[in-house]
């Protein structure tokens, strides 16, 4: 279990404060505006940003967290690019992991036409899925993922919520995402982030279409159908 504690992060106009945040095996979405704190919460927990932090206290398995690198993979907005195949990016970036391992990891994210390629010359979908493809070979206990399905198309937004969803049958995943619809079609719990404070995480199920408008400044809908959820504003 990853509790966040405490954070507390001193932009120039924006603060973070959370308190008491549990996220347990699982998949753990957070959903919220643009500029609504999503991205500085999830860079708070890895510890990026010190100068701007003023309290972090973090825990893995009731233990002080300081240094992440052995417990979390993560996955920011943007990542640079080099001038690097994939098939060397992937090695560079995850170690010493088994050709078995490497070869069910590029057959499972469907990238072995771009293992000869500059990642340089990848567009965003396919950059993307050779990055989830380096968190898995990581095997961390810990996945965070910035904007989940940035860059991807309807078949693998999906293929890769199937992904994550999986994962967190044995690892708590943290994602944050905007597709609102998506994210409580798959998530074991939501968390909502808005003026740098957070409600959740809570089951899918117990966010209302009040919370979700007052979360985003719309007025929302939910609907149940199909084993999927739709969300929808109701003046369309």
């Amino acid at each position: 279990m990853l509790k966040v504690e405490q954070l507390k992060i001193a932009y120039e106009n924006f603060r973070i404060d959370v308190e008491n945040a549990l996220f347990s095996e699982g998949l753990n979405i957070i959903l919220g505006p643009n500029g609504g704190g999503k991205s500085s919460f999830m860079s708070g927990v890895i510890g990026y940003d010190q100068l701007d932090i003023e309290l972090r206290e973090i825990y893995w398995n009731n233990q002080p967290l300081g240094r992440v690198h052995n417990i979390i993979s993560y996955l920011p907005q943007e990542n640079p690019r080099f001038k690097i195949t994939v098939a060397d990016y992937l090695v560079m970036t995850t170690g010493n992991v088994s050709t078995d391992a490497y070869s069910t990891a590029v057959e499972h994210f469907n990238i072995a036409q771009l293992t000869g390629r500059s990642i340089e010359a990848l567009s965003g979908g396919e950059f993307k899925r050779v990055q989830c493809a380096q968190v898995s070979l990581e095997n961390k206990p810990v996945i965070m993922i910035d904007e989940m399905e940035q860059g991807l198309d309807l078949k693998y937004q999906h293929e890769m919520m199937k992904w994550v969803k999986g994962e967190g049958g044995h690892r708590t995943v943290i994602a944050s995402m905007h597709d609102a619809a998506l994210a409580l079609t798959y998530a074991d719990t939501i968390t909502l982030v808005k003026g740098g404070r957070i409600t959740g995480p809570m089951p899918p199920g117990a966010v209302t279409p009040e919370m979700l408008s007052a979360c985003y400044g719309l007025p929302l809908e939910i609907e149940s159908r199909a084993g999927s959820t739709l969300v929808y504003h109701r003046q369309l």
